[in-house]
């Protein structure tokens, strides 16, 4: 009879075991998709690709500055409301445009 206790006991204790191992496993995960849920890794390249198009498809010099200018305050206006803030500064010389841009969340921040 006291043999019987001894399994129990060790089936008990294994058990116990068990659980605390999975309970500490689980805070030790780390979580990749959250990234990809949030598309940190896009933002950036992203801008600097529509940036890129909208130089190409301006008209002339002062049409650049302003669809520069608008893009980066319809950038800035869409990504403050998921929470990112956006820093730039730009000059156009001569059909080319030279910027400084800065984007920046909770988990990111990116300078140009």
């Amino acid at each position: 009879m006291r043999g019987q206790w001894y399994i129990v006991a060790a089936v008990l204790f294994s058990f116990s075991l068990l659980t605390l191992f999975n309970i500490f496993n689980s805070y030790s995960r780390i979580d990749y998709t959250s990234v990809l849920k949030n598309d940190e890794d896009l933002i950036f390249p992203n801008l600097v690709e529509e940036l890129n198009k909208t130089v190409e498809n301006s008209e002339n010099i002062k049409n650049l500055n302003a669809d520069v200018g608008d893009l980066l305050e319809m950038a800035e206006n869409s990504l403050s409301g998921k929470g990112y803030f956006i820093n730039y500064n730009f000059t156009v010389v001569s059909n080319r445009v030279d910027y400084n841009l800065t984007i920046g969340g909770i988990n990111m921040l990116v300078k140009n």
